[in-house]
């Protein structure tokens, strides 16, 4: 039952710091924790177009996770040892591949979606500078 009393008060102390960090988005922490991530629409430009660049952001993603699972590999030939730590493990059995599953399935949706603008949907039916990113 402590578990549980521990666990509600971490997610109240988060979930405290959240709602005090949104209150001031301009600050130095703020501006960290709330920064916009990923590409930025250009005036103008095809929503299929924008949505190939967040797909490249995303692979981008993915192949810096598949690095970082090499080099753990690659750490954990020239140290047998770290196998047994459970830090180790975790970092590089869950929260990498994770990562890397993620950027993925992200990427992936975000090509799908683009080519089905392009070639079946809204762009195709409406001509080539319908559906524009508003910027």
């Amino acid at each position: 039952m402590h578990e549980f009393v521990d666990i509600a008060v971490f997610w109240a102390v988060v979930l405290a710091g959240i709602c005090l960090l949104a209150r001031f988005p301009e600050s130095w922490l703020g501006r960290i924790l709330f920064a916009r991530l990923g590409p930025l629409p250009i005036r103008g430009e095809l929503r299929s177009r924008y949505l190939l660049r967040w797909g490249l952001f995303g692979g981008g993603w993915f192949v810096q996770a598949i690095l970082v699972l090499a080099i753990g590999a690659a750490a954990l030939r020239l140290q047998p040892g770290l196998a047994e730590s459970l830090y180790f493990l975790v970092l590089w059995a869950v929260v990498v591949p994770l990562f890397a599953a993620i950027a993925l399935s992200g990427s992936l949706l975000a090509v799908g979606a683009a080519l089905w603008r392009r070639y079946i949907g809204a762009e195709r039916r409406a001509g080539s500078r319908s559906h524009a990113v508003q910027a």
